[in-house]
């Protein structure tokens, strides 16, 4: 089997890979689970999305900036073990391809 790459996507590419359960799932991570080393804790105040990948395990990797200290934050969102997510990230790589 060959090894996915990581993919950038938008945030539009994303609300189409996420189901509903999905999408509320991610909003909860990100307003609750992104740690900020700088700051030393979660971004209470949030954090500006600067880049979002699909990642060779069919995760969403998110890259962006606290809005408290502009520290460098990420969170992966580990969606690639679901089956359903996994297959559909799948189609869509193939969608996109060239």
């Amino acid at each position: 089997m060959n090894k996915l790459t990581e993919i950038k996507i938008n945030r539009f590419q994303l609300n189409v890979l996420l189901n509903d359960e999905q999408k509320e799932g991610f909003d909860y991570l990100l307003n609750h689970g992104v740690f900020c080393t700088k700051c030393g804790e979660t971004c209470s105040k949030g954090f500006d999305i600067e880049e979002i990948y699909l990642n060779s395990l069919n995760d969403i990797k998110i890259k962006g900036k606290c809005n408290v200290c502009c520290g460098n934050v990420a969170r992966i969102i580990e969606f690639g073990g679901d089956k359903g997510f996994f297959n559909k990230a799948n189609d869509f790589r193939k969608s996109i391809e060239k």
